[in-house]
């Protein structure tokens, strides 16, 4: 799929402070999903202007209704290698999610699946591009852990999950709070 479809499709814009809060309340998560929805309505605007989360929000093209939206920020993973510990620089997927009434009207009108296409489409190509100007290994996500989201990051999208035990606690180790309870998965990127 390329560029142009992209556009025809959806188009993306930072969260600021004079999207309508009303807009933001409206968005219906799919799932079990209720933390994103409330992370959207009460705090996204305020990380934003911190400087503590990049939201981007992505539109239809045709309509401008508000589809789904993303978070991207800068970190890095702790790692132990045989003694030698040291940090892997990385962007966390902090936050995607898809409009729930926005996916049931158009699964019907279009083969295209808006998550998958919004992660190839925007997601990536921005780690992407972060990776080839700064040092960055890995694009990393702290999952809700259900069945079928964390099968859906891995199968769909293409992220791994480290089976070894013991990496896999120390990875656990630097999910956030909010996070807690949360499967971690990565996306390579070298």
């Amino acid at each position: 799929m390329n560029v142009k479809m992209a556009e025809e499709l959806f188009y993306i814009e930072p969260l600021t402070q004079e999207v309508s809060s009303y807009e933001l309340k409206m968005f219906r998560v799919q799932h079990d999903e209720g933390q994103l929805a409330s992370y959207l309505k009460k705090i996204a605007k305020k990380h934003e202007t911190e400087k503590l989360n990049k939201i981007y929000l992505v539109r239809s093209s045709k309509t401008g209704q508000l589809a789904a939206w993303f978070g991207l920020k800068a970190a890095t993973l702790p790692y132990n290698d045989i003694g030698d510990s040291f940090l892997i620089p990385a962007v966390e997927l902090t936050h995607f999610a898809v409009d729930e009434r926005f996916r049931r009207a158009n699964e019907k009108l279009s083969s295209v699946r808006t998550g998958e296409f919004i992660f190839n489409m925007f997601i990536l190509p921005i780690v992407q591009e972060i990776s080839e100007k700064i040092g960055c290994k890995s694009l990393f996500v702290f999952a809700i852990d259900t069945p079928k989201l964390v099968s859906y990051y891995k199968d769909t999208l293409g992220f791994r999950e480290i089976i070894d035990t013991d990496e896999k606690q120390f990875f656990e180790y630097a999910a956030p709070d909010y996070d807690e309870g949360c499967r971690f998965l990565y996306f390579p990127l070298a």
